[in-house]
């Protein structure tokens, strides 16, 4: 319902601005002569100043200066129709498309904003590809860390597996010694220590 309506509403606005396309060569001239069309209408019916000032409840220097702003493009748009209806006139104001119909500068103003969101959905999607890219390299880095972890605990646990047993290692206490060799070793330390001789 809100196209139609609004699909109605240009095609009068498009009928509106084909009477302004027409006469946008007559609009033309106040554009190109610098006195504006509110000193040329009132010089072309001959309407003194002082009766346009008398109209329009101002003072003559009022009305030079409203027509030199109109002249410039500074004017306001209610002054500008107070002195046209001071003139006996009727101020037209309406826009109209420098080429073409609104309806296709309408129809081309949704085609710039479509391809926009597709640009933007596109770059959304690329993003989410490079998220989701980023979170699995993330994720395999953590895998491969844990397997390298557990690989080297494996390796670990089979070498020391393999290694021999630290107590087996260890040299075997020595056989007790007979009596008489240890007495006989007692004797011999005590005789080469009086010799001066150092002995463990």
């Amino acid at each position: 319902m809100r196209t139609e309506v609004r699909e109605g509403r240009l095609r009068e606005l498009d009928e509106a601005a084909a009477a302004f396309r027409v006469a946008r060569r007559v609009a033309m001239f106040a554009e190109m002569s610098p006195q504006g069309w509110l000193r040329a209408v009132r010089q072309a019916v001959r309407v003194p100043v002082a009766d346009a000032a008398k109209r329009m409840g101002l003072a003559v220097g009022e009305v030079y200066r409203m027509e030199m702003a109109e002249g410039r493009g500074a004017i306001e748009v209610r002054t500008l129709r107070r002195a046209a209806e001071a003139l006996g006139c009727e101020l037209v104001y309406g826009l109209t498309p420098k080429e073409g119909t609104l309806a296709t500068m309408a129809a081309g103003i949704e085609a710039g904003r479509a391809k926009r969101r597709a640009e933007a959905w596109a770059l959304k999607l690329e993003k989410a590809k490079e998220q989701r890219r980023a979170a699995a390299k993330t994720d395999w880095k953590k895998r491969e860390r844990n397997r390298a972890r557990k690989d080297w605990r494996k390796y670990w646990q089979n070498f020391c597996a393999r290694l021999p047993n630290l107590y087996q290692m260890r040299h075997k206490p020595m056989a007790k010694q007979p009596f008489w060799v240890e007495e006989m070793r007692r004797t011999l330390k005590k005789e080469l220590r009086k010799k001066g001789v150092r002995v463990r």
